[in-house]
C-alpha cells in the first residue's frame, strides 16, 4: 500500500526511541470513597481528538466526576493516537485517548503504555468513507482502487479500516494510496480534490456530508468487524506504577460518564457541539458508536489478531500484560 503522509506513526516512534449538562453526581455516587487515600496527583491532562468518542470525558468534566474523584482534569486537542505517545512519554500527556493499532505497535517497538481504560466499538454509521456526490462512488468500495484515501494517522485503525474494506471488496490494499490528515481538515481536502477518499469517525461525516453532500461510498467495521473495539485510553507504564491511584480515579470517574452516555443519547448530543465544530442542529443527526469503560483482554486480542493479519504487526504481543486492573462500576 502506498503511502504519504506528513508525519507517520513508525516515525513518531523512532524519534520517540531515539530521544452533557444536568446535576453533578455525589462522590458516592461515583465510587470515590471506595480507596480512602486521595489521588497521588490532583491534576491530570488528557489528550483527546475532537470526535464523538470522547463525550464522556467532556460529560465527566462537565458534571463534576472528576472532581468528585479529587481530579482536576486539562484537555490537549491531539491528531491522533500514534502523535500523542510522544507526549505521553515525554510527560507532556497523563493519558490520552488513541486507537488501539498505534498503541499496540508502540508497545512492540518497545514503548511501554498500558490501556487503563476502554473508549468505544464501532456501531453502523460511526464511521463511513466518503467522496464527493458527483465522484460515482456512493455504494461502490471496489472503485476506490487506484485512489488516494485520507486517513487521520497512518499504521492505525484507519489504515486498518481500509484494508479489511477493501479486502472484503476484492481490491488489492496496495493499490490505493493514503494520506495523513487530521480529522478537522479532512472535508476541506476532499473539496479540493487533495484526496478522492476520506476515512473519518463523526461528527466529520456528518459535518462533510452537510456541507459538501458528500456520498457514502461504504460503512466502516462492518460485517466480520462488526462492533470492532476501535480505540481507548492509555498511560505509559511509569505513570501507572507511580498513580495507581490516580488511574484508579479516572477510571471510576470515566466508568461513571459512560453509563450516562450510553443511558442517554442527548448526553451526548448535548455535549459534542461545545468541543467540536458540529452545531447543535446537526449534532441530532450524528451516529454513536458503543461507549465502553470496562477493558478485558480478550478485546485487545481481537485487535491485534486482525493487525497480524494484516501484517502491521508482528505476532508475539503479552496482550494480557498491557491491560491495566478491572474498571470499576461506579
Amino acid at each position: 500500500m502506498k503511502r504519504s503522509a506528513p508525519a507517520s506513526l513508525a516515525v513518531a516512534l523512532a524519534l520517540l526511541l531515539v530521544a452533557c449538562g444536568g446535576p453533578s453526581p455525589s462522590p458516592a455516587a461515583t465510587g470515590s470513597t471506595g480507596s480512602g487515600a486521595p489521588p497521588e496527583r490532583g491534576e491530570l491532562r488528557i489528550g483527546l481528538l475532537p470526535i464523538v468518542d470522547v463525550a464522556p470525558i467532556h460529560v465527566a468534566i462537565e458534571r463534576g466526576l472528576f472532581a468528585a474523584e479529587g481530579l482536576t482534569v486539562s484537555v490537549e486537542v491531539v491528531q491522533g493516537g500514534a502523535a500523542a505517545i510522544p507526549a505521553l512519554v515525554g510527560g507532556d500527556l497523563d493519558i490520552a485517548y488513541g486507537a488501539w493499532p498505534s498503541f499496540l505497535i508502540a508497545n512492540q517497538q518497545g514503548i511501554s503504555l498500558r490501556a487503563v481504560a476502554d473508549g468505544v466499538a464501532a456501531a453502523p454509521g460511526f464511521t463511513e468513507f466518503l467522496a464527493l456526490p458527483d465522484a460515482g462512488l456512493a455504494g461502490t468500495p471496489a472503485a476506490m482502487a487506484g485512489l488516494t484515501i485520507a486517513v487521520n494517522t497512518l499504521g492505525n485503525i484507519g489504515e486498518l479500516a481500509v484494508r479489511s474494506t477493501l479486502a472484503t471488496a476484492a481490491v488489492d490494499p496496495g493499490d490505493v494510496e493514503l494520506v495523513e490528515i487530521p480529522f478537522p481538515d479532512m472535508g476541506a481536502a476532499l473539496e479540493r480534490g487533495d484526496v478522492d477518499v476520506i476515512w473519518a469517525s463523526e461528527p466529520i461525516p456528518t459535518i462533510v456530508k452537510d456541507e459538501l453532500d458528500a456520498a457514502v461510498v461504504v460503512d466502516s467495521f462492518v460485517g466480520e468487524m462488526d462492533a470492532f473495539p476501535v480505540a481507548g485510553y492509555q498511560a505509559t507504564e511509569d505513570f501507572v506504577a507511580a498513580n495507581p491511584r490516580t488511574v484508579a480515579a479516572f477510571q471510576r470517574a470515566l466508568a461513571a460518564a459512560v453509563a450516562l452516555c450510553a443511558a442517554d443519547r442527548s448526553v451526548v448530543i448535548d455535549a459534542v457541539p461545545r468541543y467540536t465544530n458540529l452545531t447543535a442542529d446537526l449534532a441530532e443527526a450524528i451516529a454513536l458508536p458503543a461507549y465502553r469503560a470496562a477493558l478485558e483482554a480478550s478485546v485487545l486480542q481481537r485487535v491485534n489478531d486482525y493487525l497480524v493479519e494484516f501484517e502491521l504487526l508482528e505476532p508475539g504481543l503479552d496482550i494480557e500484560a498491557l491491560v491495566v486492573g478491572e474498571v470499576a462500576s461506579g
